[in-house]
């Protein structure tokens, strides 16, 4: 038991780490796309939202790849690839 929780905690450092980098830059942006909202900054709003979203489907696919790695590790299929 005490292997496999040693292979999971570089997949949940990253994905952590991912997150915590990602989620105030999406805020900003957010933030930035409200401000902006008004006429003049009308034609960067599209640019901002898109931004925003992309940063949003990062956090979640890296959330759901961390989820797939942890059952492939819980799962043993890494040492079961290693026999060949």
């Amino acid at each position: 038991m005490r292997k496999t929780t040693k292979k999971k905690i570089a997949p949940i450092v990253v994905t952590v780490l991912v997150v915590a980098y990602l989620t105030p830059l999406i805020a900003i942006v957010l933030a930035l796309a409200g401000f902006l909202g008004t006429r003049e900054g009308l034609p960067a709003l599209p640019f901002l939202l898109g931004y925003a979203f992309l940063g949003g489907a990062v956090v979640v696919g890296i959330i759901l790849a961390l989820n797939q790695r942890l059952r492939e590790i819980d799962g043993g299929e890494e040492e079961e690839a290693s026999r060949y």
